[in-house]
């Protein structure tokens, strides 16, 4: 699999043609969110109006077949919070549905609760290593050539403005049209050293004129961080 691109800006005629699908896409995640919680569709609009604390006639405009309207942002932060999902799915803007990250709300907002979030610590600590990580790229790792640091399935982040080999790292390579990720090691003279963590896959040295054809190595990104998941 190839790592994903790292996202760029768009140009300004690009975001006046972009079309984020807001309605009636977060009309239906919503009335899917309300399925999911067993809710009667008649009692819909009584169920959201209970939830967020907007009047009826508000919340049955966000849930309207015809002609839905989208909630003012403050309604929005509340749904998110009352349904425990991320605003940026709610609105579309991310493929996976993610938790709500109660934990990670400023201690104004966090003390308006009357119960401590039932989220566990763990979930903040994670989330916090991954913001050090936010504006690089991240891909899933495949096969075990880099176990036990990088286990198959666990998702890996790389800069990918580090695209050439300045000092001895971990890196993502495209090399014989595979995209792999290896340990590089500078041999002065010789050529690149590519080695896996597990080493029941040997070693290989990429001498100076494969690196230097066309279609010798091409360095994606220097490897930062990995989170390892482990399934029993």
């Amino acid at each position: 699999m190839v790592p994903d691109q790292r996202s760029v800006p768009l140009t300004r005629q690009q975001a006046q043609q972009f079309d984020v699908g807001l309605i009636p896409g977060l009309r239906d995640r919503l009335i899917a969110e309300l399925d999911a919680r067993h809710v009667p569709s008649h009692e819909f609009v009584l169920f959201l109006s209970h939830l967020t604390g907007r009047a009826k006639q508000t919340v049955a405009r966000w849930i309207d077949t015809d002609h839905p309207g989208l909630p003012d942002p403050a309604s929005l932060a509340v749904l998110s919070l009352q349904l425990d999902v991320d605003t940026g799915w709610l609105l579309g803007l991310t493929s996976h549905r993610l938790p709500f990250a109660v934990d990670r709300l400023p201690p104004h907002l966090l003390q308006q609760f009357q119960f401590s979030p039932a989220r566990p610590a763990w979930f903040g600590a994670v989330t916090s290593k991954t913001d050090v990580a936010s504006g690089q790229a991240v891909a899933i790792m495949h096969g075990h050539d880099m176990a036990p640091r990088i286990l198959h399935g666990s998702p890996y982040f790389y800069d990918p403005t580090q695209n050439h080999i300045a000092c001895n790292g971990v890196y993502v390579l495209e090399y014989l049209g595979q995209t792999i990720v290896r340990h590089v090691e500078l041999r002065i003279g010789a050529g690149l050293l590519l080695r896996c963590e597990n080493t029941q896959y040997g070693e290989v040295l990429v001498g100076e004129d494969v690196l230097r054809a066309d279609d010798g190595v091409r360095v994606r990104g220097r490897v930062t961080m990995a989170i390892n998941v482990c399934d029993f």
